[in-house]
Order: C-alpha cells, then sequence, then structure tokens
C-alpha cells in the first residue's frame, strides 16, 4: 500500500476509513447496502450488528463524519488536507472558499489546532434507505450563513447543501416498474394538488384554514401555495393534523377509495404503516411528486427544494454541508422551531417530476468511454460511475481535481503517479491530484461480481 504522508509530497493514492450513520430510517442489518460496503470501507474492526439499522456512509471531510486514512486510523482525511491545500484542493480560489466549513471545537482537525477550516468541497455518499427520511430541504448559501449565526443549533454549518441521488440498488421488492428507488421531489403541478384538495375531505379538513383553500383552489398561484403548504405542516407538531390522517388512512382500509388514484392510496397506505398520522403523509402524496428510477437514474436537488426520499439504495452526493430543515416524519418537539424556517425557505417550484432529472452522459476525461457523468449545475462536484466486465477491464480517467471513489461491484485496482491500489467491494480510495494539471487515474478489472461486472463510483471537483 502507498505509504502517506502529511508533508508536501503526499501520496497519489491513500486508501480511506469511512464514518458509518446508523439513523432510524436506515435498512436493518445485512440488507442494508451501507452496511454490507462498511464490513470493507469502515475496516476490520466493524461487524454488522442485525439488529440495529445503518442509514449512510460518508466520505469526506465533515466533522460529523470525517474519514481516516485505512492504515493510520488516528489520522483524518481534513488533517491531511489542511496540511497542503493547494495539493489537495481545487486550483480556483472560488473553489477552496466555498470549502469552508465551521469545525467543533473539541475536533483534533479544529481551527485552534491548525486545522485551518479547508476541506474538500463535496460530502459522498452510499444511503440505504428502508422508510422514508424526514420531509426536508437544506438551505442557499445566505440562509445557511444566517441560520448559522442566529441559530446554530439548527445549522451546524454556514454552507449551502444542493445534492445529487442516483438509484444503485437491486429493484424493490413491491417495485411495480422495475424501480430501484422511489422517494417524492419538489411541487406538482398546481393543477394536481387543486385537484386533491377538492376531492379529498380530509386533506381540506387537515389544513384547518378553508379561506386559504378555497382561495387556492379558485385561483392557484405560487404564493397560494405557500399559504396552503404552511397552514398544514404548521399544524403538525401540535398534533391537530393527526385525526383526519387517521380518518383517511381507516377509510383506505375499508377500500373506500374515493377522490384517490391507486398510487396515493398505495402511499398512504405504505406511510401509515411508517408513521402512524403524520402530518408528512398528506404533504408528501398530495403536494409533491412520486418519483420511481431506475438503477442508474438520477435527481438534482438545488438549495431551498423539499424532498424527500422513501425507499432505496442510493449514491449521493452533495456540496459540504449537513445543514437541514425538517417539517415531518421526525419527533414534534424537533420540529416546532423549524417549520417556520422550513416553510419561508422553499422555492416553490411547481412542476412535473422531469424538472428535477438529471440524465447521465459520457464523461468527457475518460479515455475508453466506460464512465458515465452525473453533472449537476455547479462547480463543487460531479458523479461518475465507472463499469468495467470482461471485454472491457480498463478505463483511464483524466481528472483535474480531487477524486474520491468507492467500489460497489468485484474487485479494482486503481493506478495512479506510479502507485498501484488494489479494492475489494466496499474499499475506498481518495485520489490526491497534486494542485495543478491534469492527474491520470488508471482503474482495471481483477475480480468481476456477481453479475459480472466491476463498478466504481467516484466523486470528483474539477
Amino acid at each position: 500500500m502507498p505509504k502517506t504522508t502529511i508533508d508536501s509530497t503526499p501520496a497519489t493514492l491513500i486508501r480511506l476509513r469511512t464514518a458509518v450513520q446508523q439513523y432510524p430510517w436506515g435498512k436493518q442489518g445485512s440488507s442494508s447496502l451501507a452496511a454490507r460496503l462498511a464490513k470493507t470501507s469502515v475496516g476490520p474492526d466493524f461487524s454488522i450488528d442485525e439488529s440495529k439499522t445503518y442509514a449512510e456512509i460518508w466520505m469526506g471531510t465533515h466533522p460529523n463524519g470525517p474519514s481516516h486514512l485505512y492504515d493510520a486510523p488516528d489520522t483524518s482525511l481534513h488533517s491531511i488536507v489542511t496540511a497542503n491545500p493547494a495539493a489537495h484542493l481545487p486550483p480556483t480560489s472560488k473553489a477552496q472558499s466555498q470549502s469552508k466549513v465551521p469545525v467543533p471545537a473539541t475536533s483534533s482537525d479544529s481551527p485552534s489546532s491548525g486545522g485551518g477550516g479547508t476541506h474538500i468541497p463535496f460530502l459522498f455518499k452510499i444511503l440505504s434507505i428502508q422508510k422514508a427520511l424526514p420531509l426536508q430541504a437544506h438551505p442557499d448559501k445566505a440562509l445557511g450563513a444566517r441560520m448559522r449565526e442566529q441559530h446554530p443549533d439548527l445549522a451546524p454549518d454556514a454552507n449551502h447543501k444542493p445534492e445529487i441521488a442516483v438509484a444503485i440498488g437491486a429493484p424493490l421488492e413491491d417495485a411495480r416498474e422495475g424501480e430501484s428507488f422511489t422517494g417524492f421531489v419538489g411541487f406538482r403541478p398546481l393543477e394536481d394538488t387543486v385537484a386533491s384538495l377538492k376531492n379529498v375531505p380530509e386533506l381540506k379538513q387537515a389544513v384547518g384554514d378553508h379561506q386559504v383553500v378555497d382561495a387556492f383552489i379558485h385561483g392557484p398561484t405560487c404564493d397560494g401555495l405557500k399559504r396552503v403548504w404552511g397552514a398544514l405542516l404548521t399544524r403538525g407538531p401540535s398534533g391537530e393534523v393527526k385525526p383526519f390522517v387517521e380518518k383517511l388512512a381507516e377509510r383506505l382500509r375499508k377500500g373506500s377509495t374515493a377522490g384517490l388514484s391507486d398510487e396515493q392510496a398505495w402511499l398512504v397506505n405504505k406511510m401509515s404503516k411508517q408513521y402512524p398520522g403524520d402530518v408528512g403523509i398528506l404533504a408528501t402524496t398530495f403536494f409533491m411528486n412520486f418519483v420511481k428510477l431506475q438503477k442508474g437514474q438520477a435527481l438534482w436537488i438545488g438549495a431551498d427544494e423539499v424532498h424527500a426520499y422513501l425507499e432505496g439504495d442510493i449514491i449521493e452526493c452533495m456540496a459540504i454541508s449537513d445543514n437541514v430543515f425538517n417539517a415531518a416524519f421526525s419527533p414534534p418537539e424537533e420540529l416546532t422551531a423549524q417549520v417556520p424556517i422550513f416553510v419561508d425557505m422553499l422555492t416553490y417550484t411547481a412542476r412535473p417530476a422531469t424538472n428535477w432529472a438529471l440524465p447521465p452522459k459520457p464523461y468527457a476525461g475518460a479515455t475508453h468511454g466506460r464512465t458515465t457523468a452525473y453533472d449537476p449545475p455547479l462547480e463543487e462536484f460531479a458523479v461518475l460511475r465507472t463499469a468495467l466486465s470482461g471485454g472491457e477491464a480498463r478505463e483511464v480517467l483524466r481528472v483535474r481535481g480531487p477524486l474520491v471513489g468507492i467500489v460497489t461491484k468485484g474487485g479494482l485496482a486503481v493506478r495512479s503517479g506510479g502507485e498501484e491500489m488494489v479494492l475489494e467491494e466496499g474499499g475506498v480510495v481518495y485520489v490526491v491530484h497534486g494542485g495543478a494539471g491534469e492527474r491520470q487515474v488508471e482503474v482495471e478489472l481483477r475480480e468481476a461480481g456477481e453479475d459480472g461486472e466491476g463498478e466504481v463510483w467516484w466523486s470528483v471537483c474539477e
């Protein structure tokens, strides 16, 4: 394994130990892809507890889940980066300025200990989702900075958090069209929401303010949507909405689906088992786009956009931040302070789900054409997928920034700068770009996975 240093001549290939997050919505035990990959990505000390849920693997320098060096577990990736930022961060000063994230004073990477607060600009993740995540949105930069200053208990950092999600798992057990991920993103077209408010009496009752509802029905606007949505969510933490959610769920259990499509009835039933009586059941089913992604399909979610993932395994990448505001599918005592901010921050973009699609395209830096790119409209990151098989067992990438990769199938050899690292499924490598110019990274299939392929997902900031 290449030697890792923290001086001016770092190794090119650095193997990482990742951080695992065990949130209640994660998949249980070895059913979680995050847990299965963690057996390699975290290190030999990690073992799966079948009674616990495993939700996320984090790859990056964020202080809430920092990566460490695999062969030196007491050394964080952040300390390596801050010892020589020019060798690790993108060459543009703008990208470097965007990667400033406050670090807890107790951290060994804190500014007081010489950490400097300089980070890899992206946070790269694997998510394994068994039930709905909190209904959420992430702030833009201005709101993130303001919330960090005014409400540090709600904002762990001052950055924005645009993100993408790429479906990577097997088809879901109850998949209707072979989808491997489902979730909610953005608001449905206004006329669709109007129809639900007209046809589902429990929904109108849950909103409570009939004047606001009637005004929206007779003249639907984005401002009217905000008033209806706000009235509904504000009543959630107090429990005022719960009787109407339960009333609707009971009606469906008795076979009365009047006013709902088959899909809406299925969603209400499904989420009622996960979060009985929760306002999020109404907020997602009747106000938001329900998206179903097949493997390889992706979503792009900008700052201040509402979303709630429902089920599946995904690659997720975002600007380095852990800022999130929730409004449902969370303990009520945690939501009271967040809901007013949440309602006020959203864009209220009301369009079909295709508005948030992020189609893959060939990666321009791939010599052999075996790498696709998911490239959102921002400069902090792009996500790449390199897929290799017996007849196409080699790829060469040319990149101009820091690169993090995780092997999700098979065994691969990664070469760069005269070094080689062999990684099995779950192995994570950080490729130091060196500060200027182009870095060439060669990937070769050593052992195919069960489907005959090898696969590595990358995040890069160029």
